[in-house]
């Protein structure tokens, strides 16, 4: 982290004090600084941005769900709309490429060196940085718990728009000791609510390294595509071992110099959103233990293969995710040919070749942010799940992950108890007190328990984000979550201070006073 801190400082010293270069150099130079890109007022659909809270709700009251998917035309509108204004290019270039204005935005790491920044300087704003790129790649969190997830190389960062940027800047969300002074014994503490044009997005890469095992010949390389789980492999067997990149056999050629021939799935790098890395960023992925093992080199590409997307148009934000698709006409579960149609032709050529996945809610009929439950009681509309995960990110999470797992081992009946340190620490254990599980009769009644990777959304897993009492930063553990519902105000977000669905805050958490 030390060394960290120190690079920072250089860049900012560099790019703010650096000598007149002569022509000879300056032609070297491929990078130049750029400005964060706000959402535009006005959305594709004509809607305007941030669309009312009042609006959206009532979507989500009208949302009918089959086989687990969004089919209301108007969030799955609303979802390409946030596409659609997220991959518009800017006229704005860096590393001889234009930019997208997602790309525009700032990373956690932007925001953590204008604060330590500001600490020599009170007068320094977020918009006072300099940045030479748009962000260093590096493993998701969900991906360096020690979880094997059978994944592909999946590297990324998280974005923030400037509202959520300057939200998180402005009430120094990033300090350890700002969120701990903010818990109330015995009541539930939450930070102040992000602005309703807040935009939160991770958008997540594969470097085509020359690696073997992704690089076929020159120009060429390989990547795994989505095929879908149905038919696949059985149900029971993805829950039980995930179904990450490993497991689907489908694979694509990317072509980085020819051009596309989907009936031989080649593809060319055009039909991704990409850029190339350049030397900071090759630096910054030096030893990360990559499956593939190939070492990302500046000048390589980094193609987009899926993003999630959160806004804070209302309370419990909007949720959905993106990710490459061979087919993006007909995607596979959980998109849909229904959400595909509703593409909107603004889109260019890469960012129509993403599908999409979308759930404001976690359970439909949707419940209420506090006082609704899974339970199917007399009289009721049978409750269904809706998912909306990324393949690239969720789907290798197997039952082990949430630490469902037989207990003891050649056992057959499930341990729900929360009692074993690994729930403690990587599982909520709220999970059991949601309203689905009645642990005096050690069973589920009423919902689905859901189990994997597949069977997940955002909403429910975000929802989760808080941070305990803790020492030190380094205990301020994470906890994921399966989908189901869950209440916004359950006992077990007493003494916590909850982080208003945003899981970047308490994964970038740095302390004010010594900024290790």
């Amino acid at each position: 982290m030390k060394n960290q801190i120190i690079y920072a400082s250089l860049v900012l010293l560099l790019f703010s004090c650096s000598p007149k270069k002569s022509k000879k150099e300056e032609k070297k130079v491929s990078y130049t600084s750029f400005t964060a890109v706000p959402m535009p007022s006005l959305l594709a659909s004509g809607l305007k941005f941030p669309t009312d809270a009042r609006r959206i709700n009532d979507w989500v009251k009208n949302s009918t769900v089959v086989n687990n998917l969004e089919t209301n035309a108007d969030i799955i509108t609303h979802g390409w709309d946030l596409w659609d204004a997220l991959t518009s290019f800017t006229n704005q270039t860096n590393n001889g490429q234009k930019l997208r204005r997602f790309e525009t935005w700032y990373t956690p790491a932007d925001i953590k060196t204008a604060l330590r920044t500001q600490n020599t300087n009170s007068t320094f704003k977020l918009q006072d940085l300099n940045r030479s790129h748009t962000g260093h790649l590096k493993i998701p969190h969900q991906n360096t718990h020690g979880i094997s997830e059978n994944s592909a190389d999946v590297v990324g960062f998280v974005k923030c728009d400037p509202t959520s940027a300057n939200h998180i800047y402005n009430n120094q969300l990033y300090y350890f000791e700002v969120l701990k002074s903010m818990i109330k014994p015995g009541k539930i503490a939450n930070i102040p609510a992000f602005p309703a044009s807040s935009v939160l997005i991770k958008p997540v890469f594969q470097v085509l390294t020359d690696s073997s095992s992704v690089k076929i010949s020159e120009g060429k390389y390989k990547l795994p595509v989505w095929p879908g789980y149905h038919n696949q492999i059985p149900m029971e067997q993805v829950i039980s071992k995930g179904f990450g990149t490993s497991e689907w056999n489908n694979d694509i050629t990317i072509t980085t110099t020819g051009t596309t021939d989907a009936a031989n799935k080649v593809f060319s790098v055009n039909d991704f959103i990409h850029f190339k890395i350049n030397e900071a960023q090759a630096e910054a992925l030096k030893g990360t233990n990559f499956v593939t093992g190939g070492t990302p080199k500046a000048g390589q590409y980094a193609i987009l293969i899926g993003m999630h997307v959160n806004t804070r148009e209302n309370k419990r934000w909007t949720w959905q995710t993106f990710w490459w698709s061979e087919n993006p006409i007909a995607p596979q579960s959980p998109s849909s040919s229904l959400i595909a149609s509703k593409q909107p032709s603004s889109l260019d050529t890469a960012a129509k070749h993403y599908a999409m996945g979308v759930a404001y809610s976690m359970i439909s009929p949707s419940q209420p942010n506090t006082g609704g439950s899974n339970a199917i009681n007399r009289g009721e509309t049978q409750k269904e799940s809706i998912y909306a995960f990324n393949p690239y990110l969720e789907a290798g999470f197997s039952e082990d992950t949430f630490n469902l797992s037989p207990s003891p081992k050649n056992s057959t009946t499930r341990n729900y108890s929360g009692a074993n340190d690994t729930i403690r620490k990587y599982y909520s254990e709220g999970y059991q007190k949601v309203g689905a599980y009645r642990a005096t009769e050690n069973k589920y009644v009423g919902g689905k328990l859901n189990r994997a990777g597949i069977e997940t959304n955002c909403m429910s897993c975000h929802g989760q984000a808080r941070m305990y009492d803790v020492a030190v930063k380094e205990d301020a553990f994470q906890y994921y979550a399966a989908d189901q519902y869950y209440d916004m105000e359950a006992p077990y977000f007493k003494n916590t201070v909850v982080l208003d669905f945003a899981w970047s805050i308490q994964g970038n958490l740095i302390n004010k006073e010594d900024n290790k």
